[in-house]
């Protein structure tokens, strides 16, 4: 059977077999392992059993504080069992969610709240206070306040758990707040109310259908971190997904009983499919993780025992560093660790290696692949919120029967599943041949449904192409190779005049050995590239001889007129890069940096290198431009 075939064979059983809501396909597909464990949060553990009596519990309540089918209930809250419990309640009674981030501006909060025009709000105790003049100036009739804590163990002791520098989060400040005002209560009130509604089942129950609105998170806010676009998603994106992810369509192995760890911040798409909806489809062990923070996600790893997790590149590498040169973690080990999946930003070769020697250090994977056969390597996804996750590549390019790349320094592409149909187009609109950069374009179920209350963006992301045909947009140059994976390259840029920054960090980075990562970004101000560098660490120490190489192989990829703009800035291993609050390396931060003292420009002569400062390079730059103009 085709792979065409194949596709529509399944996404025509999801139509007949599946057409309903979140809850219900939840429930149908572990209906005969309700006693398996569910969630685990800091040594609770909850069955799927319990997990679904707390929804049944919470849909009461909801229903009692006057929520209805269609609502859409504005959240805010992080990675807690009460957070499933909410969002299962609302498939339950027919709601939707809005989960949005408290770093977000202030009157955009407020918007987002009162475009909700939903009555109850939940909001946790740790954001609470931020939040509270956004909150005030809203038409709320109901604040729940969630805590961290709610869920604890009863015999847990902050001061000698892994969450001992960061305890005030799990402090159950949700009573004080409740007090503030007679709109606020607490989650425990919140539960209680369920025994006020006298109901039944089929008063509140509602089966639902594949093309309601489920769902409303945010992109990760790369170009505007305080007003991120708001992403509609349907009940299709979250049943269709899981679907994919069943073993006898993917052809992975089965993650029933695997523990999932649910990590990125819940105003994401990945977070609440890729993180909590397809663990929870597929019978797995939800490990749900409140604090996103690259120095602590390595001990949470190793406390859950996790199997599974998704984080940036930017979080591995920090991961590998700490195996590697942290004293505390010299001899920690991960033999759980399966599957480390990198997302969120491109994963350059010189990082993979650096992260795959960290892997192999901490023997990644050694219980299920035991040595001496190597411990798993990381893998790599491509796609965003937008698309729902489309690019699925677990265990790299095991799954393919010939696998090209092996030993080889060929770049591995992403594949996708057959549901997913996949373009390059060039700036007509037409179809590229393969190994031709382009567009990168495609369309699934799992595709969004629209930004919400934004049509002219919501226009931009649809493109078309020259025979007519819609496309949703991923905003980056990519190409296909000849046996159709693809290669994401970078962010098309705002302007046609400007170079494609993903050029010069290819040309930069063939040196894996020496160069770990790079990042190149125009600085409007100077009219320079600065391409900021972080080598591979130890290497630092023969900066001439790196600088050297890298400077001749940019002259000879990109040319002398390229080149001559280039300025480099390293980063050193404490300082690394910035990032954004989704875990990103930010652009954004880099960009305001600008040119500083740190920046310089090698000048090779006579086999020697000098380094000249680069506000120098640039007066000398500017010179001999005007002597080349007169």
């Amino acid at each position: 059977m085709s792979k065409k075939m194949e596709a529509r064979r399944v996404l025509d059983d999801i139509e007949k077999n599946h057409n309903n809501s979140w809850y219900v396909e939840l429930y149908r597909r572990n209906s005969k392992n309700l006693d398996d464990i569910a969630l685990l949060y800091r040594g609770t553990k909850v069955s799927y059993k319990e997990m679904f009596t707390k929804m049944n519990k919470y849909a009461k309540s909801m229903k009692q504080l006057g929520i209805n089918v269609g609502d859409e209930i504005p959240i805010c809250m992080s990675n807690c069992p009460e957070l499933i419990y909410i969002i299962g309640a609302a498939s339950i009674i027919g709601a939707k969610f809005n989960i949005f981030g408290d770093a977000f501006d202030k009157d955009y909060i407020t918007e987002i709240i009162n475009e909700c025009r939903c009555d109850v709000a939940f909001i946790e105790d740790n954001k609470y206070k931020k939040l509270e003049q956004s909150i005030n100036s809203t038409n709320l009739k109901k604040i729940v306040i969630t805590s961290l804590s709610k869920s604890l163990p009863s015999n847990c002791n902050l001061d000698n758990s892994i969450d001992k520098n960061h305890k005030c989060l799990f402090v159950d400040k949700s009573e004080e707040y409740s007090k503030k005002s007679n709109k606020n209560i607490s989650i425990g009130r919140f539960e209680e109310i369920s025994k006020e509604y006298t109901g039944n089942i089929k008063d509140y129950f509602y089966y639902g259908n594949l093309n309601e609105e489920f769902s409303i998170t945010y992109s990760s806010g790369s170009t505007n971190s305080s007003r991120p676009k708001a992403i509609v998603h349907n009940v299709r994106s979250f049943i269709t997904m899981g679907r994919y992810h069943d073993k006898e369509v993917s052809g992975s192995a089965s993650m029933k009983n695997f523990v999932v760890e649910a990590l990125i911040p819940t105003h994401s798409n990945t977070d609440i499919i890729c993180g909590i909806s397809d663990s929870l489809m597929q019978g797995s062990k939800l490990a749900l993780e409140p604090i996103y923070d690259k120095d602590f996600l390595l001990d949470s790893l190793n406390f859950y025992g996790t199997n599974y997790v998704t984080a940036t590149t930017s979080f591995w590498v920090n991961i590998a560093k700490q195996i590697k040169y942290n004293s505390k973690y010299k001899d920690i080990k991960l033999p759980n660790l399966l599957v480390p999946f990198a997302v969120g930003e491109r994963l350059s070769m010189g990082e993979e290696k650096f992260i795959n020697s960290a892997l192999r250090k901490a023997k990644a994977g050694t219980k299920f692949i035991p040595l001496p056969v190597s411990p798993v390597s990381i893998s790599v996804a491509g796609g965003d919120c937008e698309h729902g996750g489309i690019f699925w590549t677990l265990f790299r390019n095991y799954q393919n029967l010939k696998p090209y790349c092996k030993n080889s320094n060929h770049e591995h592409g992403l594949g996708y599943f057959n549901m997913v149909e996949t373009a390059i187009l060039d700036e007509k609109g037409n179809l590229c041949e393969p190994y031709k950069l382009g567009r990168l374009v495609a369309n699934s179920p799992c595709t969004m449904k629209c930004y919400k209350n934004n049509e002219e963006a919501t226009n931009k992301f649809f493109v078309i192409d020259s025979s007519g045909k819609t496309w949703a947009d991923c905003n980056v140059y990519g190409y296909k190779d000849a046996n159709g994976y693809v290669f994401m390259k970078g962010r098309i840029p705002e302007t046609k005049d400007s170079i494609p920054m993903f050029i010069i960090k290819d040309a930069i980075e063939k040196d894996t050995k020496n160069i770990m990562s790079c990042e190149p970004i125009e600085d409007n101000e100077s009219n320079l590239i600065i391409a900021h560098i972080e080598f591979q660490p130890n290497r630092q120490k023969n900066i001439k001889f790196i600088m050297q190489s890298v400077e001749n192989r940019c002259v000879k990829i990109l040319g002398k007129s390229v080149s001559s703009k280039i300025v480099f800035r390293i980063r050193n291993y404490n300082e690394s890069f910035p990032l954004t609050g989704c875990g990103k390396r930010s652009i954004n931060d880099l960009k305001r940096e600008g040119l500083t003292e740190k920046c310089f420009k090698p000048l090779i002569t006579n086999n020697d290198v000098l380094f000249i400062n680069g506000f120098e390079y640039l007066e000398a730059l500017n010179n001999t431009n005007k002597h080349e103009k007169k």
